[in-house]
This record gives structure tokens, C-alpha cells and sequence, in this order.
């Protein structure tokens, strides 16, 4: 089985995480600076064929009324470039993973202003939901 490579998608800085092959546990990668989202995209699908990764979770920034606003609208076409090249998109709410992450690393005494470290951990948290909720979404896996 292929793995899973998580995608917080921000304006500066691209968070990143993959899960181990039997697809139960997830580990942060490091952050990418942003300079254009080309390349950007390329350095994702670099790093999902260097880890075997066929299935990019890509968190979707929903405003808080849960609509799609132009991040949503810019994240959605990263999916379809990516989709282009062959790789599925599976894009998931991430409203609420950049909090979750700010807390966590409070709570390990991590800097909050250590935004790469944010950036990483949102895309862990955020993989790391979606392959504890695989069993109900997958149970022949």
C-alpha cells in the first residue's frame, strides 16, 4: 500500500506529513518556504515520489462559516494540478488544525512563534485524523 502525504497549504509556508505504508501513523516532514506556487507544487510531487505517496490529503482553509473563500479557491487548484499529474485528492476541513497545532506545542514548550513547526504539525494532525478515521472510511484495506 502506497503512503499518504498531508498538505497544509499557507501563503508563505507549506506544511507537510506522511504516513508510515500501512497507513496508521503519520510523521511530520519538513516545512516548504513558498517563493511561487509552481514551484511549490513541483517540490510536493518530488516528495511524494520519493515516499512512495500515490494519495495527497490536502487541507482545505474554509472560513468559519465553513465556506470557500479564495484560499480555498487557490488550494482547490493545487488538487486539480496535482490530479493532473496522476496523483488522488483527497481534501479535508483544516479550520481548526493550525490552533490544535499552536496548542500542542505550547503544551510540548515549543516556541509558539515557530511557525514552520505550526506548519508541520497542522499537516500531522491533520493526517493523522484522517488515518485514525480509516477504518470507518475503509474497512477492506
Amino acid at each position: 500500500m502506497s503512503r499518504v502525504l498531508a498538505v497544509d497549504w499557507g501563503t508563505r509556508r507549506v506544511g507537510l506529513a506522511v504516513s508510515d505504508p500501512s497507513r496508521r501513523v503519520a510523521r511530520a516532514l519538513d516545512t516548504l518556504v513558498l517563493r511561487t506556487p509552481q514551484e511549490a507544487t513541483e517540490r510536493i510531487v518530488e516528495l511524494a515520489r520519493r515516499e512512495d505517496a500515490r494519495l495527497i490529503l490536502i487541507g482545505l482553509p474554509l472560513n468559519a462559516s465553513g465556506e470557500e473563500g479564495s484560499s480555498a479557491r487557490r488550494v482547490r487548484r493545487l488538487g486539480e494540478a496535482l490530479r493532473e499529474m496522476g496523483y488522488e485528492i483527497t481534501f479535508v476541513d483544516e479550520r481548526w488544525t493550525s490552533e490544535e497545532a499552536r496548542e500542542l506545542a505550547i503544551a510540548k514548550g515549543e516556541r509558539q512563534s515557530a511557525k514552520g513547526r505550526i506548519d508541520q504539525l497542522a499537516a500531522l494532525l491533520m493526517l493523522q485524523q484522517y488515518l485514525d478515521a480509516a477504518p470507518e472510511r475503509d474497512t477492506h484495506a
